[in-house]
């Protein structure tokens, strides 16, 4: 463990620490001490008259409605204090356990996408096929409308896969199947990305595409078409 994870989880635990005792603190209260002055002595006797009179005059000195509304006052103070800190205990486990959640977050490793990817029995005839295909891919692009010319330029790549012989599997949408056929062909990953993420905007959005989104596409079958020659020049 590092030291700043270390550090983290020691002041997580002392503030849960802090905020258990404050919530005990607030569960327990104070309990009473004080009682009503024994009207008898210790053996059980009673007190003599005239001890109860004086006992009676103290009480009624020291009591009284402004002695209620005084204790009533101090209550009500001592009640407000436990909430108070019953509050402040569980914002305190709050942000514990806040900052530790986002300090663990931060040290999962981000996630990646992850193709699996089966061999082409014939890459070389997969290349052949794309490579020939091009100008149906080109001249579907440069159809009136822009949405549908990149959603038919996608449609006529799953034609060129199937015809190579890759199977599309149940689970698979036809983004994952194209993009498994073009990294299958060893071709840049960039311009296959950029031409996928435009079918999906194409496909499934309402808004109007961006006014360079059929240029952009066509660059990316022209560095699909670069890549296809450099790799048969290898």
């Amino acid at each position: 463990m590092s030291a700043s994870r270390r550090r983290t989880v020691i002041v997580s635990v002392a503030a849960l620490g802090v905020a258990f005792m404050l919530v005990l603190a607030a569960g327990t209260g104070p309990s009473g001490i004080v009682g009503e002055m024994p009207t008898s002595s210790p053996t059980g006797e009673s007190l003599p008259l005239e001890e109860q009179s004086l006992t009676e005059s103290a009480d009624q000195a020291d009591g009284g409605p402004n002695s209620d509304r005084v204790n009533d006052l101090t209550e009500w103070l001592r009640e407000l204090l436990w909430f108070t800190l019953l509050v402040l205990g569980v914002c305190i486990t709050a942000a514990a356990l806040r900052a530790l959640a986002l300090r663990l977050t931060r040290d999962l490793p981000d996630k990646q996408l992850v193709l699996d990817l089966d061999p082409l029995p014939y890459v070389e005839t997969g290349r052949g096929a794309l490579r020939r295909d091009l100008e149906k891919y080109g001249a579907a692009l440069a159809g009136f409308d822009v949405r549908n010319g990149i959603v038919r330029c996608w449609v006529l790549l799953e034609e060129t896969a199937a015809q190579v012989g890759v199977t599309r599997r149940p689970a698979e949408t036809s983004t994952e199947f194209v993009v498994r056929f073009l990294h299958t062909l060893d071709v840049d990953p960039r311009p296959v990305a950029t031409l996928a993420t435009l079918y999906q905007e194409a496909r499934f959005s309402t808004h109007e595409l961006p006014d360079d989104a059929r240029a952009r596409a066509e660059q990316a079958l022209r560095l699909i078409d670069t890549d296809l020659d450099r790799s048969a020049a290898t």
